[in-house]
């Protein structure tokens, strides 16, 4: 082979390792090409030559210097995957929120953090080794290598079966279960604990699978790049040597690849927020307001005649007709809209009312029988007592805590009905979501990023949404937006998930009779190339109705008080296929003056807009004595089946008969 024709084939192999540094963008992929360089080395350095006239040391520079540009280019693609894997940093993460109560767990993550650490170290002084390689003296570089190879149990060789040895134990029965097994127990227990890492347990025990099969790559190009440079050296063949490296790295991960498939089909995939430290409104949570509420109203006021010939509990709809005689009637704000369910307390009252400004009527009411609603204390605008009368002497005109139901300026109780979606044609997908209030309508919002091959995700941004007012001229009510009201106030609690070989693109309400209804849109797409396929997008939904043989079970809140007051973490307590009713806080605790659940708008958007969706879902957090949040929820894509050890290929490694080592500079 001419010197010309070497030329053009050494050019064409940096070439090809060139795309590949571009191209690889999962440990999968990395690994096979990892195996095919190392191939591509050792033929360099394995290639016959006549060494009968000895070996001059302008030949040992040539193979050095081919040796160290076919490790700086996968250096290179090592570093650029180190990038994403890095941004997730699960076992600090895991280390630093302290989830590893259990001394095994975190005994476990703190040796896996110190192996890792080694690794990492060790790779890093190679790449600074192959930065100054003209500059450093061939015992330094010996040294390394002759370390990454060593049967020192601090060696390179040595950590790398210590990291196997936490994934894969060799005597799981003595020595306890993988680590991966102890994270996904751990997790699946304590979940509220975690979801403030934005990464669901799958994606978790996805990125640590990640990070661990980027520390075998790692330490694999550092021992077989080892051998080349000790053989270059002339300090033996090691073509046994390499291939026992190769085989011993094939069975590590093909067993790492298992142990991580089963985790993952353990692990949970859906994710959401917890309570934040403190609430903010506008900020963490809204409210709908004024959709059910304390309402004081007598019963003079509420039929036309004006009599006091029935009693509270007959008033289960009705409506105000006016104010007799100007009595505490004139004192507060009138119901406008209906009248519900009223009941009698105590015919004497002292009365708080809020200021002007608040969507509350009242900051509490003391009974004269002592029963207490709402929180006690300093009143601002100074008490009013309000007491029943006698009405020609056999008339009780009573004063009745009722429910007022008013549609008006400070009522905010209406829900876009627009679909929420990513740009599908420029194959965008959804990688977050969020509920927020604008002006007074709830609306979803998404954000996005543009899908790449293996599902490799580049954040974008949220997807702007169609602000309306519910006056505008061309806004229609059951069209444009659904507005709540007593018999219309369900919202179903679904979690929804795509099918095979799809990834979601959509979010959007719609109305199913009086349910207000979530749906997921999901489009096909191909996970190698990362292509989008919108025109056979579908909407999946989950339209159980009372009518089926068997309907939605409903949540039913139990006393509840207003959430953000809770005393502790509110947990997930919805299921799927149930269904939640917006109604007034509980009479005792707060006077039903605020209507629950409250909604949470804090943004789930795991990784920061860089991960794969699958599903989302509407969910409840709450509990017995809260009226807690309505929610969104994710679901992260299922990696489990893009899980496998991607074998590094078979070869002579550099038998050469015709090949003599050099002895000396």
């Amino acid at each position: 082979m001419t010197a010309h024709v070497r030329a053009m084939l050494a050019l064409a192999a940096l070439a090809t390792t060139h795309a590949f540094v571009d191209e690889a963008v999962d440990v999968l992929l990395l690994s096979k090409h990892i195996g095919e360089e190392v191939l591509n080395s050792w033929d360099i350095i394995g290639k016959p030559f006549n060494a009968s006239q000895g070996v001059e040391l302008p030949f040992i520079h040539k193979r050095e210097r081919q040796l160290f540009s076919r490790l700086s280019y996968i250096t290179r693609a090592i570093q650029k995957l180190e990038v994403g894997i890095e941004k997730s940093r699960v076992v600090a993460m895991l280390l630093e929120k302290n989830i590893g109560r259990g001394p095994r767990l975190e005994l476990k993550l703190n040796e896996m953090s110190d192996l890792l650490s080694r690794v990492d170290s060790a790779d890093r002084q190679m790449r600074e080794y192959v930065r100054l390689q003209r500059e450093l003296e061939r015992r330094t570089l010996e040294e390394f290598a002759s370390w990454c190879v060593s049967h020192d149990r601090g060696a390179l060789p040595g950590l790398l079966e210590r990291v196997h040895a936490l994934v894969v134990p060799p005597h799981a029965h003595l020595l306890g279960h993988s680590l991966l097994d102890l994270i996904v127990s751990d997790l699946q227990d304590r979940h509220p604990e975690v979801c403030e890492l934005q990464l669901s347990p799958h994606q978790l025990i996805y990125d640590m699978y990640n990070t661990i099969a980027l520390t075998e790559i790692k330490g694999y190009a550092m021992m077989q790049f080892s051998w080349m440079l000790l053989r270059i050296y002339g300090k033996g063949n090691f073509t046994q040597e390499a291939s026992l490296t190769r085989e011993r790295y094939t069975e590590r991960t093909a067993r790492t690849a298992t142990a991580a498939k089963a985790a993952l089909a353990m692990a949970q995939r859906d994710l959401y927020r917890c309570d934040p430290p403190q609430h903010v409104k506008g900020e963490t949570y809204e409210e709908v307001t004024r959709l059910l509420q304390g309402y004081i109203e007598n019963e003079v006021d509420m039929n036309p005649d004006m009599t006091c010939k029935e009693n509270c509990a007959y008033y289960t709809l009705a409506k105000n007709y006016g104010c007799f005689k100007d009595m505490y009637c004139a004192n507060q704000p009138t119901c406008k809209g209906r009248i519900i369910n009223c009941q009698y307390v105590d015919s004497d009252m002292w009365v708080c009312p809020a200021a002007s400004t608040s969507t509350r009527r009242y900051e509490w009411i003391e009974f004269e029988n002592e029963r207490k609603l709402g929180r006690m204390g300093y009143c601002k605008r100074g008490t009013t007592k309000v007491d029943s009368w006698w009405r020609w002497l056999f008339w009780h005109c009573s004063y009745c805590m009722c429910l007022c139901d008013e549609p008006g300026p400070k009522s905010d109780r209406y829900f876009s009905l627009w679909d929420a979606t990513s740009d599908v044609k420029n194959n965008k997908v959804v990688t977050g979501l969020r509920l927020i209030k604008h002006g007074r309508v709830f609306h979803l919002q998404v954000s996005e990023g543009r899908l790449g091959e293996r599902g490799a995700v580049t954040p974008g941004g949220w997807v702007p949404f169609n602000k309306f007012d519910v006056n505008d001229p061309d806004v229609r009510e059951n069209v444009d937006y659904h507005t709540l009201s007593y018999e219309r106030r369900a919202v179903d609690l679904d979690e929804l998930d795509s099918p095979f070989g799809h990834i979601m693109t959509g979010v959007r309400f719609r109305m199913i009779g009086a349910h207000l209804h979530f749906e997921i849109r999901s489009t096909p797409f191909n996970y190698t190339t990362g292509r989008l396929s919108p025109e056979r997008s579908q909407w999946i939904s989950n339209d159980n109705t009372d009518g089926t043989e068997r309907p939605r079970s409903q949540l039913r809140l139990i006393n509840p008080d207003i959430p953000i007051y809770s005393n502790s973490p509110l947990p997930v307590d919805s299921k799927h296929d149930q269904y939640i009713e917006f109604t007034n806080s509980d009479f005792d605790a707060d006077a039903a003056q605020s209507t629950v659940p409250f909604i949470d708008i804090q943004p789930v958007e795991p990784l920061k807009g860089a991960s794969l969706i699958s599903g989302a879902g509407m969910i409840h957090r709450g509990t017995s004595g809260s009226g807690g949040f309505i929610a969104p929820k994710l679901f992260t894509y299922d990696y489990s089946r893009h899980v496998k050890a991607e074998l590094p290929p078979d070869s002579d490694e550099g038998e050469s008969p015709d090949f003599m080592p050099v002895s000396a500079y």
